[in-house]
C-alpha cells in the first residue's frame, strides 16, 4: 500500500512535469492564431504532450499492480506455511528394564561368586529366586542353631533332661522325643502365623528383635555374612550327622 501511495503520487508530480510544456504550447499556439499562423504542429506537440503522462501512470499501475500480486502470493504462501501442521513428538517410550539377574543379587561372594552349578537360579526368574533365597536364609539359620546346639548340649543338658543320650539319640528316647514334637509346632507356628514372607521386603526379612545398629544392621555386608555363615553351618550341620551315624559319637567327641 506504501508502495503504491509513492508510486501514485510520483506520477502525479510527472504529470505535472509534462504538463508545464503542453500548456507553454497552448499559449503559444493562441499567439499564433491571433497573429495569423498556422497552429498545427504545435497541437501535435500539445497532443504528444498529453499521451505522455497517461502512459506514465498506465505504467506505475502496471508496475503497482504486479507488486500487489507479489505481496498477495507472498501473503499465501505465508499463510500456508504457518497454517502448515506442527509434527507433534510422540513421547519416547522408555526402555524396558533389563531382566532379573540373580547373578548381582546379595550372596554373590568370592571365592566362588554366582555359585549354581545346577541352575536353579533362573535369569528373569524374580518370583522362584526369592522362593529359593528365603528357604535358603531359613535352613542356613536353622542350621547354624543346630550346628551350635550339637556343640553345647555335650556340655549343658536342660533340667529334666539329663538322662537323654546326647547327640542323635536324644531324639528317639524319652522326654527328647517330646521335645522334639513341641520344637517342630512351635517351628510351624512361627514360619507359618508371624514369619511369613513379604513381597515388599527382602526374602528372610522378618524383623530383628536385636538391632545393633550401623555396622551391624540391615546392610548388604551384614546380609552377606548371614548367608556366608549359613551355608556353612548347613555342611556342618550335615557332617556332624553323618559322622555319628559312622561312628557313634557326638559332635564334640569326634574332636577326640
Amino acid at each position: 500500500v506504501a508502495s503504491l501511495g509513492l508510486l501514485t503520487c510520483g506520477t502525479w508530480q510527472l504529470s505535472k512535469a509534462f504538463v508545464s510544456p503542453a500548456q507553454g504550447v497552448a499559449t503559444e499556439d493562441a499567439r499564433s492564431a491571433l497573429r495569423g499562423g498556422a497552429g498545427v504542429a504545435p497541437k501535435a506537440v500539445a497532443s504528444s504532450s498529453v499521451v505522455t503522462p497517461v502512459a506514465v501512470l498506465g505504467a506505475s499501475g502496471a508496475v503497482a499492480a504486479a507488486m500487489m500480486g507479489q505481496g498477495a502470493r507472498r501473503g499465501r504462501v505465508a499463510a500456508k506455511a504457518t497454517a502448515a501442521p506442527v509434527p507433534i513428538a510422540e513421547d519416547e517410550v522408555p526402555p524396558p528394564p533389563p531382566p532379573f539377574d540373580p547373578a548381582t543379587q546379595v550372596g554373590v561372594t568370592a571365592p566362588l561368586g554366582f555359585f549354581d552349578p545346577l541352575g536353579f537360579a533362573k535369569t528373569g526368574d524374580e518370583a522362584g529366586f526369592r522362593k529359593l533365597r528365603s528357604a535358603e536364609i531359613k535352613h542356613g539359620r536353622v542350621a547354624m542353631m543346630g550346628a551350635f546346639g550339637a556343640v553345647v548340649q555335650h556340655y549343658v543338658q536342660i533340667p529334666g533332661f539329663e538322662k537323654v543320650p546326647k547327640g542323635l539319640g536324644a531324639v528317639t528316647s524319652d522326654p527328647g522325643s517330646i521335645g522334639l514334637i513341641a520344637l517342630v509346632l512351635a517351628s510351624g507356628v512361627v514360619e507359618l502365623v508371624f514369619w511369613k514372607d513379604d513381597d515388599n521386603k527382602a526374602p528372610g526379612d522378618y524383623g530383628n528383635p536385636v538391632s545393633f545398629g550401623v555396622p551391624l544392621g540391615w546392610n548388604d555386608d551384614m546380609r552377606n555374612r548371614e548367608l556366608n555363615n549359613g551355608r556353612a553351618a548347613m555342611f556342618s550341620a550335615l557332617g556332624i550327622v553323618v559322622a555319628e551315624l559312622a561312628t557313634g559319637k557326638d559332635a564334640v567327641q569326634q574332636f577326640s
